[in-house]
């Protein structure tokens, strides 16, 4: 019997305010590249549903411990989740950045647009109208074929194909870094849906438009 193991990267985001009290404000499941497969490129929110409670649960106890030891405000809780061999998960905290990170502004997003708040006890984040959303967020889409076009060209294409977010439906894409866009064909964008399959169909179908309005240079 042979049983490979499966790691995820997730993290944890926790606030911890005035007299110690702790928000465990979001779980993620971070999308990692680069040569060595560790360079951050973006996220799923929350976290997968077979460990983000549990995620919570152990991003709390790290919380506990700073906050004891006088830590205040925004901080992220990195780990490594590695799948067991009886079907559950289990979590080895790896690193603590005691700052605002890459899961934090499309967070803030989602927050602004849907004016909601994630669940740690249930893994959920629900809208101000109690409907759950998820996003896939990446802040390092890039490409030669997308230099040269400007952020007033990214907004036209988005809303010509129906990509734009919509606030009635609160689902669809915002953009953000497009001021570097034009010059280094590098842009972010949130992808927010009623489902993860949905939200991920939402950054497929931007990616599949840009790289077909957008050419490369003769």
């Amino acid at each position: 019997f042979f049983f490979f193991f499966i790691k995820m990267s997730p993290s944890v985001q926790c606030v911890i305010g005035p007299n110690k009290v702790i928000d465990i404000v979001s779980t993620h499941d971070q999308l990692l590249g680069g040569n060595d497969n560790q360079v951050y490129q973006g996220a799923i929110f929350p976290a997968n549903t077979q460990y983000n409670i549990t995620l919570a649960a152990e991003g709390k106890k790290i919380a506990n411990l700073l906050a004891d030891k006088g830590a205040l405000g925004r901080f992220a809780i990195d780990f490594i989740t590695v799948l067991q061999s009886d079907g559950s998960w289990k979590h080895y905290a790896i690193e603590i950045n005691l700052r605002k990170g890459g899961t934090t502004h499309p967070l803030l997003m989602l927050q602004f647009l849907t004016d909601g708040k994630y669940n740690a006890d249930t893994g959920e984040y629900l809208t101000a109208s109690r409907h759950k959303r998820f996003y896939f967020a990446s802040d390092n889409v890039s490409g030669e074929k997308y230099k040269g076009l400007t952020p007033d060209d990214l907004i036209d294409i988005s809303i010509f194909h129906n990509l734009m977010f919509d606030g009635a439906t609160q689902e669809g894409v915002m953009f953000h870094l497009i001021g570097a866009l034009s010059e280094y064909g590098k842009f972010g964008l949130l992808c927010v849906g009623s489902s993860p399959e949905k939200a991920k169909a939402f950054y497929d179908k931007t990616i599949q438009i840009m790289n077909l309005e957008c050419v490369n240079p003769v």
